[in-house]
């Protein structure tokens, strides 16, 4: 009998983005196939500590209290074990003093979306203690986080998208000038034509984004998102404003596939974080302890909108393979547009490589429908794949860089 693979899905994290992280790692455990798979919940709480312990499966768990009893503290052992297979590591006290056990798994799945997760961040560290890992790698997670890098990409691809203008934190003690921000405004755009939208460069999909009719709603709008973010992009507000969103992913056959078309809904000007994962009450409030939660599959929306005309939807599809190839992306991607309603024109907004849910109602969804399960199955065996063999020989023997004499 094939033993079942242990597939470690870390979740949470010290990011704003934290409790939807929460959410969709949960999800991706319940969705893991019990025939083939093994699920080791592992929760990085808002302070970086890592758990693990069957009550983190159960969303009645959150938010976690202080020095949870029932559950284990670890951390990821970043040596090759003698076995072979990567573990994590918990200390406890014993009789014969600290006992020292060790959790093996085969596979890790990020599920944190944002800072510290989506974006290069824990990528590399498995990268550099050579772990398996399902999803984009260090490269793909990192450009794409970088909303003005992937513009550039994608603008190099040929693909529409919006002009922006860059900006930086002010110095501890400084304070944003009205004055230089006209200027730079000019500078970026060629007229100051209100209203601008105002989001941070390196968080997740529509978090901290804000609308700023006048210089003193900018300015407001730009203090707030710098406390999320070192970099803020300013970008022209895009009238009669209608939002496309497609996943994307590669089949094991290597063909770079698209999923459904979906029009999310809004009861706001903005699709901010507030309506995107709040819309249609509190996510994962419903069953708490059973069921998949709702997480992004809650949000209110139109799937396959009749309204997109044969041009448009082309232009939606070939844009997010293209930026997905040209990225070498992997998983289940999700690429944002934005339209104007009334001309019908489109540009590319931005890309999520660790998208709410795994984007997995828009693969349900597509012209071959594909459930949430096999999806689940596809990343995590896309991961064993882009994972085996990434290093070669590191002996100093074999680059020929060998400076110290070994016994």
């Amino acid at each position: 009998m094939t033993q079942k693979k242990v597939i470690a899905v870390i979740f949470g994290g010290r990011s704003v983005e934290h409790d939807v992280s929460v959410l969709t790692g949960l999800q991706f455990l319940e969705a893991l196939d019990p025939g083939r798979y093994e699920g080791l919940p592992i929760y990085v709480d808002p302070l970086g500590q890592w758990w693990t312990g069957a009550p983190l499966t159960r969303r009645s768990r959150y938010p976690l209290e202080e020095a949870p009893g029932d559950l284990t503290q670890v951390m990821l052992d970043l040596a090759t074990p003698a076995a072979g297979r990567p573990q994590f590591v918990s200390f406890s006290k014993g009789l014969m003093g600290e006992k020292r056990t060790v959790i093996p798994f085969d596979l890790m799945v990020p599920a944190i979306h944002g800072s510290n997760g989506e974006d290069g961040s824990l990528q590399g560290l498995l990268d550099f203690a050579d772990i398996p890992y399902a999803g984009c790698r260090t490269l793909g997670a990192s450009a794409t986080m970088n909303k003005v890098f992937a513009k550039k990409v994608a603008a190099q691809s040929g693909i529409k998208v919006l002009p922006e203008l860059l900006l930086s934190r002010p110095e501890k003690g400084e304070f944003l000038d009205p004055e230089t921000l006209k200027k730079q405004l000019q500078s970026a755009f060629g007229t100051v034509d209100y209203p601008f939208i105002v989001k941070p460069c390196n968080l997740g999909s529509s978090v901290g984004v804000g609308k700023a009719d006048d210089i003193d709603g900018l300015v407001a709008a730009l203090m707030s998102a710098f406390r999320m973010d070192s970099e803020v992009i300013v970008e022209p507000f895009v009238a009669n404003l209608v939002e496309y969103n497609i996943a994307v992913r590669r089949s094991a056959d290597d063909e770079t596939i698209t999923s459904a078309i979906e029009r999310p809904l809004r009861d706001a000007e903005l699709l901010d974080f507030k309506n995107k994962y709040l819309a249609g009450g509190t996510p994962g409030a419903p069953k708490l302890d059973t069921g998949p939660s709702e997480g992004m599959a809650s949000l209110n929306r139109i799937l396959n909108p009749d309204e997109l005309t044969p041009v448009q939807e082309s232009f939606i599809r070939e844009s997010a393979a293209c930026v997905f190839d040209a990225l070498s992306l992997a998983g289940s991607v999700r690429v944002d547009f934005l339209c104007n309603g009334a001309s019908g024109e489109l540009w590319l907004n931005e890309v999520n490589t660790i998208p709410g849910s795994f984007a997995y109602f828009l693969w349900e969804a597509a012209s071959t429908p594909l459930s949430f399960l096999a999806l689940v199955s596809e990343i995590v065996e896309e991961g064993f794949r882009l994972s085996g063999g990434r290093l070669g020989e590191t002996d100093t023997k074999t680059g020929g860089a060998t400076i110290f004499m070994r016994s």
